[in-house]
């Protein structure tokens, strides 16, 4: 499988590779513009198009692309610190350029008829995702004739195309196994669907598929499934590479949040039937915004360490299952973190942060959502780790 890093004398290559800390400061810059189109990417239910322009402008929709065609190849430790400033501008913002990040590893498993289709449009080609198995998928020549509807699919009105899982067809009566597909977003129907409490500017449509025609050489085996400790296949790392990528939004949205408290702390604001006139002045309340900074602090730094262990994977060799699990186990820990401090902000800031114009309550129904992500799953990781400690070499969950 070709690596994200691989380089070769290809028209799409690129003539220079910035450093990835300028990566993490571009994003940065662009928190102000997403804070300012939040609401309306919200009310839109679709990534604003100056968000959009920002990201591509800067780079930052071409981090996991090859260097062949034109990409960073960035570090998954890179990827993190980008979607952290991201989200804590917009979480859902932030949420779909980390699907565009996170999938985007999974073309390295096409062909190379197929990869070069995917890059044809340049280094921010995009796609979307549903990985679980839905809809019906007939054997034809030359391919697949593939017909369903796939929901919740982040991005979809933005991107190029659409990696689905599907049923793919058993030979002389074998039962079928799940199969991801490449399929042009233009074969596509996209229905409205995406009417939720939070995440709402992710755009996550659902899509529909009818009798579409996906040739034998976009067809590759299910990315969802255990990792085999030999390291077959897509890479654990990967895996974990595009979880952090959909976990540091929703870490990055108690940045956000903590942003905001400390707005209103310094705008003076009293707590209503105490003796303080000003918050800042009451110790209690300092304590309470530096547990907030301090759990916060704590998530990002966890998420940190998790992508260093990813990239450390990918040069070092496969992780145990073991190894896997605790990192599972260690991105669930930094949502209860991040949760646990975006809770005490809304205690600082009392019922007015639950106003429809006040940006905290978005901030915390974007993390709330975001949270429940199936890759976050707490009581599904835990059993895993439970499963992992006892010697069970069977993990229940199939994305460890």
């Amino acid at each position: 499988m070709p690596s994200l890093q691989q380089s070769t004398d290809v028209s799409h290559a690129s003539d220079t590779v910035l450093p990835e800390a300028e990566l993490v400061a571009r994003a940065g810059a662009l928190v102000s513009l997403l804070r300012t189109n939040a609401e309306r990417t919200e009310r839109d239910r679709r990534v604003a198009p100056e968000n959009l322009e920002g990201l591509r402008g800067a780079g930052l929709l071409r981090l996991t692309t090859p260097s062949a065609y034109g990409g960073v190849g960035a570090s998954i430790r890179t990827q993190v610190e980008v979607g952290l400033a991201l989200g804590r501008g917009c979480p859902s913002t932030a949420w779909v350029a980390g699907i565009f990040n996170g999938v985007r590893p999974m073309t390295l498993m096409l062909s190379d008829a197929a990869r070069e289709e995917f890059y044809q449009e340049g280094p921010d080609s995009a796609a979307c995702s549903v990985a679980s198995v839905h809809g019906e998928a007939v054997r034809t020549e030359g391919g697949l004739r593939l017909s369903g509807t796939w929901a919740a699919a982040s991005g979809c009105e933005d991107a190029h195309w659409a990696l689905l899982g599907v049923p793919l067809p058993g030979i002389a009566g074998a039962p079928p196994s799940g199969a991801t597909v490449l399929v042009p977003l233009q074969d596509l129907e996209v229905k409205d669907t995406w009417h939720v409490a939070g995440m709402r500017g992710t755009g996550s449509q659902s899509l529909v598929a009818d009798a579409v025609l996906i040739p034998d050489h976009r067809v590759i085996g299910a990315a969802v499934a255990p990792s085999s400790g030999s390291g077959a296949g897509f890479p654990a790392a990967l895996k974990i590479g595009a979880a952090l990528n959909l976990l540091a939004p929703v870490v990055g949205a108690a940045l956000g949040g903590l942003d905001i408290a400390r707005e209103v702390l310094d705008s003076g604001k009293g707590i209503i039937a105490s003796v303080y006139q000003d918050t800042k002045a009451s110790p209690s309340a300092q304590m309470w915004l530096g547990e907030a900074d301090h759990l916060t602090s704590r998530a990002a730094r966890l998420i940190a360490s998790v992508a260093d262990a990813a990239d450390a994977s990918l040069v070092g060799g496969p992780m145990s299952l073991r190894e896997r699990s605790a990192l599972r186990m260690d991105m669930v820990a930094s949502i209860e973190y991040a949760r646990a401090a975006m809770s005490r902000l809304l205690d600082l800031t009392g019922s007015s942060a639950f106003s429809d114009a006040h940006p905290l309550q978005r901030y915390w129904r974007d993390m709330e959502t975001g949270a429940r992500h199936v890759q976050f799953n707490p009581f599904i990781t835990r059993e895993d780790y439970g499963r992992a400690a006892v010697g069970i070499g069977s993990p229940a969950s199939l994305l460890v």
